[in-house]
């Protein structure tokens, strides 16, 4: 018997606070009952002519507050009856104030866990946890700068106040944004219920960072269907995710039935490297695309422009350029044949600092097209390429090139793991380039030396991706310290670094424009720009496919005859009888290499022979 009422005590003691208040309550009734039956049996009270409820309130305050009651001479009896009242009662505050504290440090601890309901609308979600998730936030963070009210939400299987500390050690103001944080799991349907994502206006699935691609594809592909599972019907919300083997792209299609907008990230990432090693200086115009500081990519529905063909359409925007066209249809297609007639429903693809800015000129921006230059064309020539370290993007960025070079390219890869079995494979998968392989460590000076580094057209140096990040990109930087020593007077090489950790870039970065550093910061910007617009996940695919249209630098006497000045509005003209789209320039600033796009059309340019114009072009 004793045993269940002890059982039973346990029980109602392990409900929590609540439980402790309900019984604290009743001992309190029980007190001042018991003390009002004596008084009745007895035949004390508290004064003459005082009825029961005089009786119990006196019990009651005698109880909680002994001082505030108005001393009444009485009988012993009643005096001892009021003693016990009184020390009953401080025994019950005590309690009460024990059980209050220790309620309010569960409530406190409770919130701390990260595991009470968002009641959030229209939020940006982001799913995991990594060094993705702060360039995630800066950006999400710029483009709602003119949003009121803009709130992220963030889920990882992480301590609530560990992920809120690391986001104010590395972003200090976050502006109009509001960032929520909460403990769960997001392959568990329970947790992810909490931040409600069919009420999302748009969910953003991290790279998990595991060693093994499969195993973070895999992860990746459960959170997917816990999304599904949660609510598959009626969100709205816009699903981006990355998957780092492109062949589990299609799987995580199916799970979503196409809802979501997958990124292959490794093949991405080789082919923004594949691309920039052969351009110095595109990594700036990329970095212009990709975040949301400048001028960034919108799609935008201008009835005006039916019946013009595209390239007229280039002239009619001061401050925006045209760079593709969304068909009626869906279908978006980049540097589209000029003599494209814009069609009812078709929107055109602009570059613009804002949506708002997307407007049109009172007439087309005049041209002078006695200052194009005619019949001026590169030839094409074999290609040395030197790739120092090894990660799971070098097979991507071989094949990569090979769409790009022509027959007999040398591509040396130095490792120091053997990796000769992995080269031997790409060898029997592409066509026009040789690679080949060295084991020696990449780091040493007398190992560079010996490669005659300065003989190589272009330089690409690939992060140790089996290290922790701060090793490897310690690694990449002793590398590159000695290939610009090597390179110091061979200026026709161009060095591509890939550094793991944005803080890195700026130790290893001098003049921004030979030295692309590249790192998964790349991923959240494609990643927050797609979750931002869904449109734009095509566009970036066909930007960086080999087979669409892609950037290009190119030298401005392909463009522009030898002159003093000249229009952006000429350059522009003058790329469409190329049949391509020129977007800017790689010139100098203040006697420093920078990159300008989105030149107003007006605005008159300084010829000179060094400066490079940024297209979109086919090849």
């Amino acid at each position: 018997m004793i045993e269940q009422i002890r059982y039973h005590i346990d029980n109602l003691f392990a409900r929590g606070t609540w439980a402790l208040l309900l019984v604290l309550g009743v001992a309190m009734l029980v007190l001042i009952g018991v003390i009002t039956i004596a008084m009745v049996v007895i035949g004390v009270s508290p004064g003459e002519g005082a009825t029961l409820w005089d009786s119990i309130w006196t019990i009651f305050t005698y109880t909680f507050d002994p001082s505030g009651v108005p001393y009444q001479d009485g009988v012993w009896t009643y005096r001892l009856l009021m003693l016990v009242a009184s020390l009953g009662g401080i025994f019950i505050l005590s309690l009460l104030v024990g059980i209050l504290a220790n309620g309010f440090a569960d409530a406190v601890q409770t919130l701390r866990k990260g595991k009470s309901i968002v009641v959030e609308t229209d939020h940006t979600l982001v799913l995991g946890w990594g060094d993705q998730v702060f360039s995630v936030l800066h950006e999400l963070i710029v483009a709602n700068e003119n949003v009121k009210g803009a709130c992220v939400v963030i889920l990882a299987d992480m301590d609530k106040v560990d992920m809120e500390d690391a986001i104010r050690a590395r972003i200090a103001d976050t502006k109009t944004t509001r960032i929520v944080c909460r403990s769960g799991s997001p392959i568990d349907v329970s947790d992810l219920a909490i931040v409600r994502p069919s009420l999302a206006k748009s969910i953003i699935i991290l790279d998990p960072q595991t060693e093994d691609p499969e195993v973070g594809d895999a992860y990746t592909v459960k959170t997917l269907l816990a999304l599904q599972r949660l609510d598959s019907a009626h969100s709205k919300a816009a699903v981006v995710a990355t998957m780092r083997s492109e062949a589990n792209v299609r799987v995580a299609e199916l799970v979503t039935g196409g809802r979501a907008n997958i990124i292959p990230s490794e093949v991405m990432i080789s082919q923004i490297i594949t691309q920039t090693c052969r351009q110095p200086g595109l990594s700036l115009v990329y970095a212009e695309l990709l975040d949301f500081d400048g001028d960034e990519l919108y799609v935008h529905n201008e009835p005006k422009l039916v019946g013009k063909t595209f390239a007229e359409s280039l002239l009619w925007y001061e401050e925006s350029c045209l760079v593709g066209l969304k068909y009626a249809n869906g279908q978006l297609k980049l540097n589209p044949p000029l003599d494209s007639v814009i069609a009812e429903g078709d929107s055109i693809i602009a570059l613009s600092a804002d949506d708002d800015t997307i407007v049109l000129r009172d007439a087309p921006a005049h041209v002078q097209t006695h200052q194009v230059a005619t019949g001026i064309q590169r030839a094409r020539a074999v290609e040395r390429i030197l790739v120092l370290g090894w990660n799971e993007r070098g097979r991507f960025i071989i094949r990569e090139l090979d769409e790009y070079v022509i027959d007999g390219t040398e591509i040396v890869v130095v490792d120091h793991i053997d990796r000769s079995a992995d080269v031997a494979t790409i060898q029997n998968s592409v066509q026009h380039s040789r690679p080949s392989f060295i084991q020696a460590r990449t780091t040493s000076r007398d190992v560079l030396d010996s490669l005659n580094v300065a003989s190589f057209n272009s330089v690409i140096v690939l992060a140790d991706t089996s290290l922790d990040v701060q090793h490897a990109d310690a690694r990449t930087i002793m590398t590159l310290i000695h290939l610009r020593d090597i390179t110091a007077g061979a200026h026709s090489v161009n060095i591509v670094t890939e550094m793991l950790d944005e803080r890195n870039r700026s130790l290893a970065s001098t003049d921004g424009l030979n030295d692309f550093i590249i790192s998964n910061t790349i991923i959240s910007l494609l990643l927050t720009q797609i979750a931002e617009n869904q449109d734009l996940h095509a566009v970036f695919r066909d930007l960086f496919d080999a087979a669409g249209s892609e950037l290009y630098l190119k030298p401005i006497t392909e463009y522009i005859a030898e002159s003093t000045q000249y229009s952006m509005a000429t350059l522009v003209y003058a790329a469409t009888q190329r049949s391509e789209i020129a977007i800017g320039l790689k010139c100098k600033v203040n006697g420093e290499w920078a990159v300008r796009l989105n030149i107003p059309k007006s605005e008159t340019l300084s010829f000179s022979e060094e400066d490079l114009v940024v297209v979109i072009a086919e090849n």
